[in-house]
């Protein structure tokens, strides 16, 4: 139950994250955040299941998916700071989360 926590915790944390995203260009960088948000949407989905068995290299990768969302953040922080580039960024990240398999 506790390992369930602290994977759910984790998978919550980085999608907090991925609200903050950004890179080279609007749609790049767009990709690359919806990229790690289907990353974090399926170690949610297949994480609880491996999780529930006993497989706890799913921490293991939920840790590795939050510092990796988080240093995109860091990197980002400040990029899209007009309301227009906010807007075009958030559209960009709707359409490239289509693509989410």
């Amino acid at each position: 139950m506790k390992k369930t926590m602290i994977i759910f915790g984790a998978i919550l944390f980085a999608s907090f994250i991925l609200t903050s995203c950004g890179g080279n260009s609007i749609e790049s960088d767009a990709k690359k955040c919806a990229e790690l948000q289907c990353k974090s949407t399926k170690l949610a989905t297949e994480g609880l299941e491996k999780a529930a068995s006993g497989d706890v290299s799913v921490v293991t990768e939920a840790t590795k998916l939050a510092a990796e969302l988080k240093t995109l953040q860091e990197e980002m922080k400040g990029k899209y700071k007009e309301k227009a580039d906010q807007e075009k960024f958030r559209d960009a990240f709707q359409k490239a989360m289509g693509d989410c398999k």
